[in-house]
This record gives structure tokens, C-alpha cells and sequence, in this order.
């Protein structure tokens, strides 16, 4: 585990970078809106662009951005991100006004009961928010992010949770299940970041678990009598094993800016510096392999076997494949 204080003193050496840009997608509530907190206290004039999909519901929270940091830009940028053109809308905003891309935070998804709910693209959406417009966001910076020193993509989700999945049956068309989803959204996700890691040495990938987290998701995702269920019943059984929202957001903002996390290429601008020997094993089982699955302590989860096994049949590379074939689907239905 990696300890608090470490975390706190790693935190603040980042106002010793300069001309950070970041984009939080996700980041008007919970542990995104956590994180980006902690970068609006701990950085110098930062550049923040937060996707969301409501700007008058997230104005307050804007506010008390630029409160905390007077100096830096905090950008909101309205979309529906279970859409694949208006990822591509909101890239194409971001990709016109920067350069360079630093860190990329994304936690957008949700809880469902229900069974598979297509969107007008023809992927579920939760599926969607959990893993196609995420990696699509990568995709679609990964030239900002290939000239950002440090450069850094941190996808909350399941890390370390990796199952077998359906290789025939990729975007679940005839075998949707929500136990399959979780499983499916999980897996793809850490083996799409292996395959980037490879083709894009000079980025980081991490696909972190962020332990039992006290957030709405529960209230965003379900009718008064399950949440408040959830909420009162349910909660303070839980809550005495979950990690505090704030400690959360300050771990995370390590995750993104720590050197402990570097990229394959292994150059020196890769965060904030840590102790010599401290650099973290990567998913292939390598010292800084530049892709990382981690638990809410900051440690890294063990790879399973079942990922070695995927690797030697090269199946992130078909699974890469499989979701840039999606995407054209999607976009031209």
C-alpha cells in the first residue's frame, strides 16, 4: 500500500510542473469530481477540460474550481459520451484548441438491472460508457498525448478483475448479460491498454480498481425506492470498509501524475519523481512496461495467467481490432 503520506508529499511536488492539460471525462461527480479537485489545489495554472453531460448542473462545481486555483482554465464541454460522434465532438473541440495532453481521467459509466439497452449506434449503453468511448477518447488524443511530458491514461473501472470473455461474441449482440458485460468491459479494457502501451511507448496506461467508494452512482443510476434503499440500508453496512471520497480523489491524482507509473519508453519526464527501485511492475509482468492494472491502495494487482494466455494468442491485438471495426459501424449507422 502505498501510504497517504507518501501520497500527499508526491501530490504537491506537481506545482513543480508546468503547463499541465488534462481532461477528465466523467469529472462532475464523484471520484472524478474528487480528482479534480485535488489537481485544481495541488497544481500551478492547469488546464482542465471536464466532459459532461450537464453545464448547468456542473457550474457550481466550476466555481469552486476556479476558487481554488484563480489562475487555472477549467473547460466544460457538454456530451453524451455513450455516443461515438460526440466523442468525436468533443476531441475535435480539444484537439483544435492544445498541443499537448498530460493526464487523461476517465470514470464514466453506471449500475443497471436490466438487460441490454442499445443506443441509436447499436452498442449498449453502459457498455459503451464503460469501455467503447472511453478507448475512443484514447484513440482519438493520442496525438496530444504522444507530445505530453508527462503523459498518462487512467481508466476506473475493474482492474485486476480480469475474466475470460466471449472472443467470438466481442460487443455481446447475442450473449448480453450483465454479468457478461462486467466481464466483457473489465477484460477489454486492460487488454485494449496492453496493445496500446506496445503501439505507444511514450504514454502510460493504468486500469485501476478504486476500491468501495461513498459516490452517487447509485442515485444516478436507479428510481428513489432502490437508491434510497441502497443509501440507508444498505450504505452504512458498507461504509465501514470503503475509502473516504477525498482520500480517494488524492490517490488517484497520484496515479496520474507519479513517476512510479511509467511508460514503456521509459524517458525521464514521467511525473513526479519517486524513490529509485519504487517503479511499478507492468501487466506483462516487466518493470515499467508502461500498462498497469492497480487496486484503490495504489499497489499493482496481480496479472492473471488467463492474460498471458490471451497475450501469446495475440488477442489484444484482435480485440483492438475488433473495436476500431465497431466504431466504423457505429458511426455510420
Amino acid at each position: 500500500m502505498v501510504a497517504i503520506q507518501t501520497i500527499r508529499s508526491s501530490n504537491a511536488n506537481l506545482k513543480a510542473l508546468n503547463n499541465i492539460t488534462a481532461l477528465f471525462v466523467g469529472g462532475t461527480s464523484g471520484i472524478g469530481q474528487s480528482t479534480l479537485r485535488q489537481l485544481a489545489r495541488n497544481t500551478n495554472k492547469p488546464t482542465a477540460y471536464i466532459v459532461g453531460r450537464d453545464h448547468g448542473r456542473a457550474k457550481p462545481f466550476l466555481s469552486e474550481l476556479k476558487q481554488l486555483n484563480p489562475e487555472g482554465q477549467f473547460n466544460f464541454i457538454e456530451a453524451d459520451v455513450s455516443l461515438i460522434r460526440n466523442v468525436d465532438s468533443a476531441c475535435q473541440e480539444i484537439l483544435k484548441k492544445e498541443k499537448h495532453l498530460n493526464f487523461m481521467f476517465m470514470t464514466p459509466g453506471g449500475i443497471s438491472l436490466g438487460g441490454r439497452n442499445e443506443t441509436t449506434e447499436g452498442i449498449d449503453y453502459l457498455f459503451a460508457l464503460r469501455y467503447y468511448s472511453r478507448m475512443r477518447f484514447i484513440r482519438n488524443l493520442l496525438p496530444l498525448l504522444e507530445t505530453g511530458k508527462p503523459s498518462r491514461v487512467v481508466s476506473i473501472y475493474g482492474g485486476g478483475f480480469e475474466f475470460g470473455i466471449d472472443l467470438e461474441d466481442l460487443d455481446l449482440k447475442r450473449n448480453f448479460s450483465l454479468l457478461n458485460a462486467y466481464k466483457h468491459s473489465i477484460t477489454m479494457t486492460s487488454l485494449s491498454m496492453e496493445h496500446l502501451a506496445q503501439e505507444h511507448p511514450n504514454v502510460s496506461f493504468i486500469h485501476a480498481y478504486p476500491g468501495l467508494v461513498g459516490t452517487n452512482i447509485y442515485t444516478n443510476s436507479f428510481p428513489a425506492p432502490i437508491s434510497t434503499f441502497y443509501n440507508y440500508a444498505m450504505w452504512p453496512l458498507m461504509w465501514p470498509f470503503s475509502v473516504n471520497l477525498e482520500e480517494s480523489g488524492e490517490r488517484h491524482l497520484y496515479h496520474l501524475s507519479s513517476a512510479r507509473y511509467p511508460a514503456r519508453a521509459g524517458t525521464t519526464d514521467q511525473g513526479v519523481s519517486c524513490q529509485t527501485g519504487d517503479i511499478a511492475t507492468g501487466t506483462t509482468g516487466e518493470i515499467g512496461s508502461g500498462s498497469y492494472l492497480l487496486n484503490w491502495k495504489g499497489d499493482v494487482q496481480p496479472s492473471r495467467s488467463m492474460l498471458k494466455e490471451y497475450r501469446e494468442q495475440g488477442i489484444p491485438e484482435r480485440v483492438w481490432k475488433h473495436t476500431e471495426g465497431l466504431w466504423e459501424k457505429a458511426i455510420r449507422s
